[in-house]
This record gives structure tokens, C-alpha cells and sequence, in this order.
């Protein structure tokens, strides 16, 4: 790593970290030289934070964008690719993304689904409340904007994809996004783990994989071994099992919060809400989405009934 904290060089991928884990701050760059040019992994927001954090980057590591070959997306949410339109500007470079997640990257509208924002509506419905909430206007508000691809290609479960001296896997890893992948590089032993493992668990819908889709890629993740993982979020983890298990515990309590609160009696879907979530602000996003997420994966389990909006454990 070099002596400046925002930038590393891992093995021969270079990390661009953002300022800060936290939303809306960008995501991790990954750049890739070659004797082409470069590749990047995932190109961060658009908006103030994300220019700066894409072109410094690049002026630290002495690139230019019009040597930029090839963009491979994680996902098509604003904080990874928001940032397509300052390359754009420059360069047409070759975009991967993984097929699940093509519509959105094309049309970021198709987030309005993915995210589940009609549920949360109409979980809001009897109290007219939220009900002109726009996505991406919310996502601007907080200058994470989101940009559309020109044009892309996809990706699928096991590719293999060559960038540099690299050949990275492509694993299908939804939860967070339908579309969601983590790269790994078999020779090296480096994961890339996109937004699933991190300091807290990404938001998670059931039209994006749900928490069963997001506890199953985390067993997937995991099963690779993987000696060094990298987030999308965060910095380096040399301990990649134990960030992982760290992830599926914080996923498994928030169960166990919900579980708890039903043992004094039925409950309503926004009586849970307000059980796992302290602060109103997130009650109906991400809120909504993640309740209706743990509670999909009850039923299935045959832990609770459901009969309209009463909520109960099984006898």
C-alpha cells in the first residue's frame, strides 16, 4: 500500500478508496494497466464527490481517461456507475455488467422495481404519505446522481473475464442488486466482494435477491477461500471468511430482532418496521424493502403467518 491511505496497490490492482464508506459516498475504484491502457472496476458517482474521486484518482495514478479500455460494473446503482458520463465525455470504452442488471444500466427508471419502492408505497398508502417519492430524484438530493449507459455487454455466472494479467470470475451474487456480481482471481486469491461485505450489510429487496438471495451469496462467497477481500465499501479485509461471517451475523440478529418483537404477539408490517429501524427517515426506504425481505424468508421457513397485514409466529 502506498503511504497515501486513499490508494493501494493490491497485488497489481490499483484501489482508488473513497473518502468515506458511507453513502452517498462513491464506491471503490479497481484500475487494471495494461499495455493497452487500463481497466476499471466500477467508476463511482456522478456528482461533486464523485468527479473528484474518479479524476484525482486517475491524475494520482498518472492515467488518463482516453486510455481507459474497458469498465466492468458490479451493479448498476448510482454510487458504481453514476460517474459513466465524465468518461463518456472522453472515451467509449467496452462496459461489462452482469444480464440481470442490463435494463437498469440502460434505463436507471427500472431501479424504481428493483428497489421495490411500488411496496413501500403501498405499505404507506392508508397514510398518504410518500406516495410522489421518486428514486432517482431522491438519489440527486443527496448528489449520488445516477447516469444511463450508452450501450453494454453482459456478463453471466461463471465467465471468466481477462483484464490485464488477471482472470476474474464472475460470480452472481443478488441481494442487494438482481444483477449484483463479486469478481474472484483464482491465482491470487483475491475477492472482489462489490456491496455484500463491508462494515454493515447493504440495503436488500425482495426484488433484488432478498435476504435469502444475499445469505446464499454470502455461503458462495466464502466457499471461494478467498486469501484477501477487497469491498466495494471499506477498506482490505485479510480475513475474508471472518468479514463475511461479521455480515451474515448482522443479517441473522436483525431476524432475531423481528423474531423477538412477534413473541409478544401479532404485529403489523410497520410495527416490525419500527422494531428493527429506530430512526423514521429509513421506515419506508430501505425499510420497507427489508422487512418484506425478512419476512419472505420466515414464511418460507415456516416460522410466521401472514393474514393481510397481521403478522404472526407459528404455533
Amino acid at each position: 500500500m502506498t503511504s497515501d491511505k486513499r490508494y493501494a496497490d493490491v497485488r497489481g490492482i490499483l484501489v482508488i478508496f473513497a473518502e468515506s464508506h458511507l453513502w452517498p459516498n462513491p464506491a471503490n475504484i479497481f484500475v487494471i494497466p495494461d499495455d493497452r491502457g487500463f481497466s476499471m472496476v466500477d467508476v463511482g458517482g456522478r456528482g461533486e464527490l464523485g468527479y473528484r474521486h474518479l479524476m484525482s484518482g486517475l491524475r494520482h495514478l498518472g492515467l488518463k481517461l482516453p486510455d481507459l479500455h474497458t469498465v466492468l460494473l458490479s451493479h448498476a446503482h448510482p454510487d458504481h456507475m453514476g460517474a459513466i458520463p465524465y468518461i463518456l465525455e472522453e472515451v467509449h470504452p467496452r462496459v461489462l455488467i452482469h444480464s440481470l442488471d442490463v435494463e437498469s444500466a440502460l434505463n436507471p427508471v427500472h431501479l424504481h422495481y428493483t428497489f421495490d419502492i411500488p411496496l413501500a408505497k403501498e405499505k404507506y398508502a392508508s397514510s398518504g404519505e410518500h406516495q410522489d417519492f421518486d428514486l432517482l430524484h431522491f438519489f440527486d438530493e443527496f448528489g449520488c446522481l445516477m447516469s444511463a449507459a450508452e450501450d453494454v455487454e453482459e456478463m453471466h455466472e461463471g465467465d471468466v473475464i481477462g483484464l490485464g494479467n488477471f482472470e476474474f470470475e464472475v460470480i452472481l451474487t443478488p441481494g442487494h442488486a438482481p444483477g449484483h456480481i463479486s469478481l474472484f482471481e483464482k491465482r491470487t486469491g483475491i475477492l472482489l466482494a462489490g456491496d455484500l461485505v463491508g462494515n454493515s450489510p447493504a440495503w436488500y429487496t425482495p426484488s433484488s435477491g432478498g435476504l435469502t438471495g444475499y445469505l446464499a451469496s454470502l455461503d458462495k462467497l466464502e466457499a471461494k477461500n478467498a486469501s484477501l477481500l477487497i469491498p466495494s465499501h471499506g477498506t482490505i479485509l485479510d480475513n475474508p471468511s471472518q468479514g463475511i461471517d461479521r455480515i451474515r451475523g448482522k443479517l441473522l440478529k436483525r431476524e432475531a430482532i423481528l423474531m423477538e418483537a412477534l413473541k409478544d404477539g401479532p404485529k403489523s408490517f410497520m410495527e416490525l418496521n419500527a422494531a428493527l429501524f429506530r430512526h423514521e427517515i429509513i421506515h419506508f426506504f430501505p425499510g420497507c424493502g427489508i422487512i418484506e425481505s425478512h419476512l419472505v424468508k420466515l414464511e418460507q421457513d415456516g416460522m410466521i403467518d401472514r393474514n393481510g397485514d397481521v403478522i404472526r409466529l407459528k404455533s
